[in-house]
């Protein structure tokens, strides 16, 4: 009884929050006269990276009549931008709170609470550009099969799809299932291409030679691996081989002058002690193993392009890597389970762009395509990427700024 008590009156103060909040943001919004200015953030407000880092940089670069205003929780982003020459502002201040109710359009990745303080409180009158952190082949949002989202985040959710004027994807079929995912009407979707691939191709020097220092060398083969969020399940396996042998790997990779890069996802890395103790120990117990994580490099895009390879299970961050035809290997050792609580929005197997592996051997035999560069899966990354994405130029931030046009 009293633990239903306790349920009821946390509802109760809840609803009375999300009611306090709408009428602020209302007034807010009422009060305040829209300007032509952007306002633009990522990652929950915690990072400056993915799509909207590159449409950021693009439009202050080479659009400057454009008032752009970086919007983040983070203070250390927000000074280190500032100190390059950019428009950011804290989102706990008074300036944005102005920012962010004047602001005619917002470019976001992940939801809402890239660019304001609470859902609740976001501007009514603002057109959204949902540039979306990727569309990978599990289904999410509100196409999950068994794992539904909360009440709380459905609600959430629906408010950000009303505020959404398009949604930029990187063809009619990555737009097709963006709308099973996302459910904010067809017509809105665009193809663009993601601004963040712009850089695929082109090579960051100083961060190669950053790179460099970290692996310890110049000339080294070096191979990403970055799983998928695991989205509140069990936290992700590395290496879950039942012939795992990190000694055997770290020989192996030695002697072929090879370094691999383990990437978590962020949230799985902040939200797990275990996963956070396990590649730490791994990491300085092994020297051909490093840790790639956001402190060293926030935007893993940029780390792609001096990448020879690809480890990952069914992260969109394999579609982006198919624009730079290297060797893919896919770890889908929970297949089942994610089979059974998202679902997918193609067939896996059949659109395999790499390497299905299973073990430790079959790691090896990755590791020795990627040295070798032959592999035997040029023709699957082909298809899928011809499925995936209708550019292969350099041009996407152009093509999203048209849409404010």
């Amino acid at each position: 009884m009293k633990l239903a008590d306790s349920l009821i009156r946390r509802a109760g103060q809840y609803i009375i929050i999300q009611l306090i909040f709408k009428l602020l943001g209302q007034s807010l919004s009422l009060l305040l006269p829209k300007q032509k200015r952007v306002i633009v953030g990522a990652m929950n407000g915690n990072w400056h990276g993915d799509n909207s880092k590159y449409i950021h940089e693009y439009i202050t670069d080479f659009h400057p009549e454009l008032d752009m205003v970086w919007v983040t929780r983070n203070k250390k982003v927000k000074n280190d931008l500032n100190l390059q020459g950019y428009k950011a502002v804290y989102m706990y201040s008074l300036k944005s709170f102005f920012y962010q109710y004047t602001s005619e359009w917002g470019f976001y990745t992940d939801s809402l609470y890239d660019l304001f303080l609470h859902p609740l409180l976001s501007y009514r009158k603002i057109k959204l550009i949902a540039l979306r952190h990727g569309r990978s082949v599990k289904r999410v949002r509100f196409a999950r099969k068994g794992h539904k989202i909360s009440r709380r985040e459905k609600a959430e959710r629906l408010l950000e799809t009303k505020l959404i004027f398009r949604a930029i994807s990187t063809s009619e079929f990555a737009s097709d299932m963006q709308e099973e995912c996302l459910k904010i009407g067809r017509h809105k979707h665009i193809v663009t291409g993601y601004p963040r691939n712009d850089r695929l191709f082109n090579v960051d020097t100083k961060l190669l030679s950053d790179t460099s220092s970290l692996v310890g060398s110049d000339d080294a083969t070096t191979i990403l691996y970055a799983p998928s969020w695991r989205h509140g399940r069990e936290v992700t396996k590395f290496f879950p081989f039942i012939d795992k042998n990190y000694k055997d790997l770290n020989s192996f990779l030695k002697a072929r002058n090879i370094v691999l890069l383990l990437r978590p996802h962020v949230a799985e890395l902040m939200a797990s002690t275990k996963l956070r103790v396990e590649l730490n120990e791994i990491t300085k117990t092994y020297s051909n193993i490093v840790l790639a994580d956001h402190n060293l490099f926030p935007d893993v895009n940029t780390l792609l392009p001096i990448m020879d390879g690809l480890v990952s299970d069914y992260s969109a961050l394999y579609h982006d890597f198919l624009l730079l035809d290297r060797p893919i290997g896919l770890v889908p050792y929970d297949y089942e389970d994610f089979k059974k609580k998202n679902g997918f929005l193609y067939d896996y197997f059949a659109h395999a762009p790499g390497r299905i592996i299973k073990n430790q051997s079959n790691f090896y035999e990755f590791i020795n395509e990627v040295k070798s560069g032959n592999d035997s899966f040029s023709k699957n990354r082909l298809l899928l990427k011809k499925l995936i994405h209708r550019w292969t130029d350099n041009t996407a931030c152009s093509r999203v700024l048209e849409i404010m046009k």
